[in-house]
């Protein structure tokens, strides 16, 4: 892992980026928040008990040259394949929704072992989403999410530069 990123994980890097990327005005790319309801009173050291409310949709949302663009942000420490487990039913659900109704929907994965991210587009995803129920991989290879055009670097303060892939393969 690059020095300056050592210790952050993959969300806090794209938070960082985010906010590059909107003090540039180049997009408006914002994390959403883990809905939580508190079940407990807060008690004399501020503390207080909570539980998931409901199912999140997926990590970040936002807009990128007038187009909606939704994704989330996966971590594997596993260097041959990423694992379908990775994506949780509702995340699928959504970025489905999102991509039939003209957004861009994808997933940002970084393979810790290699300290590559990558852009997975969703229609990669959901090839081997569907497959898995008729027999196929319950992963994806590395080999087919570890292309070259989907590489995402960094390039200055933006930590994981997403939108240039995006900017090249999608729009």
């Amino acid at each position: 892992m690059g020095y300056a990123n050592r210790g952050q994980g993959l969300e806090d890097m794209i938070e960082l980026s985010n906010e590059q990327y909107s003090m540039q005005g180049r997009a408006q790319v914002n994390k959403i928040p883990e809905p939580v309801s508190q079940i407990s009173k807060i008690d004399r050291r501020g503390h207080f008990k909570a539980h998931y409310a409901r199912k999140s949709i997926v990590d970040f949302l936002g807009t990128y040259k007038g187009h909606s663009i939704a994704f989330d942000a996966k971590e594997t420490s596993v260097a041959t394949r990423f694992d379908l487990s990775n994506v949780k039913d509702h995340q699928y659900t959504y970025l489905t929704t999102h991509v039939s109704c003209g957004g861009i929907g994808f997933l940002i994965v970084w393979f810790k072992e290699q300290d590559e991210k990558y852009y997975l587009p969703f229609e990669l995803l959901d090839r081997y989403w569907q497959g898995q129920f008729r027999g196929g991989r319950k992963s994806i290879p590395y080999e087919k999410v570890a292309q070259e055009k989907y590489r995402i670097g960094s390039h200055g303060l933006i930590l994981v530069d997403y939108l240039k892939v995006i900017e090249s393969e999608v729009i």
